[in-house]
């Protein structure tokens, strides 16, 4: 039977999310990162919008003052190029850290701590210069472009309208001063960030829920794969029966070993065998050491016989044990008396004293 899209029509079983999640293949949007960030710049700058406009204002004053010209003129530009530095770290490292923390949050937030050894492996088509021009002219490659084209073409008329409600303050600017200034453009940038932000969170959980769709349709089984997974996962009938057999063959050989240290063997006494022991100094009670009906009934009694082991008739305690107690386990307190008469008759038959 083929595997065509429309036989699979089972939903995916955990192996096979795991094994897709092992893969990196997980459902996530690229676009939460930017949601992160956009938000957080415009968090950040309404926390920090002091600081920044001071570092700025510090930067222009130096840069139109006799700072850079004295720099010129003396050709030791080394003191402006490490001002430069110094002011430009301090404005960009926050914003920086931030992004950085808030891509990997991201990230972990809709993947969890995924590790893909797959990433790691060495895979000549990714090098390939044609195989990736022919990703380049794909169905996937080209709606990525349309979407980046109706993305751009969207945050560009939100930008638009942030600025519309600010346009006739434009006249005013002439006479603000430079704090006025940054504060005015400081106020902008952070509606803007955060407008742009709003936007994408919507595009975010939109892009989320059809990278989850795509992903569950893909990960979708046929009723033939969840048979070979679930025969994978138990193991084949076949095998399963074969080892059990062998595991019961094994038990029965412990079991006959066992058979020549029992003291009495009970019986039905033609279809059960039930084999107890009691050693009064290492047990508490006497102990199942073998049982079995039919066939392994005949080689106990047989065996009994061959070490001169006592085999006495009781059949309601022989069918009893044989059905409510497994080999190695204790007599239940509620079969002392009757194990008790039966083990007190064989010590009798033996000279043995039964405490």
């Amino acid at each position: 039977m083929a595997d065509t899209e429309q036989e699979r029509t089972e939903e995916a079983t955990q192996q096979r999310r795991d094994d897709f999640r092992n893969r990196g293949q997980v459902a996530q949007t690229r676009e939460l990162a930017t949601v992160f960030i956009l938000l957080g710049s415009a968090l950040l700058m309404w926390m920090m919008g002091r600081f920044f406009l001071e570092q700025v204002t510090g930067v222009l004053t130096a840069s139109l003052g006799p700072f850079v010209v004295e720099a010129a003129r003396g050709g030791d530009y080394v003191p402006a190029v490490l001002f430069a530095a110094k002011s430009g770290l301090f404005i960009l490292a926050p914003m920086l850290g931030m992004a950085a923390i808030l891509g990997v949050a991201s990230t972990v937030l809709q993947t969890g701590l995924l590790n893909n050894e797959e990433a790691f492996e060495f895979k000549w088509e990714k090098v390939n210069p044609i195989e990736g021009f022919k990703r380049m002219f794909t169905v996937r490659s080209l709606l990525e472009g349309v979407k980046a084209v109706a993305k751009v073409v969207m945050i560009s008329a939100v930008m638009a309208m942030v600025v519309k409600d600010q346009v006739l303050s434009v006249p005013a600017l002439v006479q603000f001063s430079v704090h006025q200034l940054f504060a005015f453009l400081g106020d902008l940038t952070i509606r803007m960030l955060g407008s742009i932000g709003v936007f994408m969170a919507v595009l975010a959980a939109a892009d989320y829920f059809m990278q989850w769709w795509e992903l569950e349709k893909q990960m979708r089984m046929t009723k033939q794969e969840i048979k070979e997974e679930h025969k994978s996962r138990e193991g084949d009938p076949l095998i399963k029966a074969r080892i059990r057999r062998v595991q019961r063959e094994m038990a029965n050989k412990r079991m006959m070993n066992d058979v020549p240290k029992a003291d009495v063997i009970v019986t039905n006494p033609t279809h059960i065998a039930v084999a107890l022991r009691y050693d009064p100094a290492t047990m508490a009670a006497p102990q199942v050491i073998a049982k079995g009906a039919g066939l392994i009934a005949e080689k106990i009694k047989s065996l009994a016989r061959e070490n001169n082991i006592p085999i006495m008739e009781n059949k309601p305690l022989a069918r009893t044990i044989y059905k409510t107690i497994k080999v190695g386990q204790a007599i239940p307190r509620e079969l002392f008396t009757a194990v008790a008469q039966v083990l007190s008759y064989v010590y009798r038959l033996k000279r043995k004293v039964f405490r």
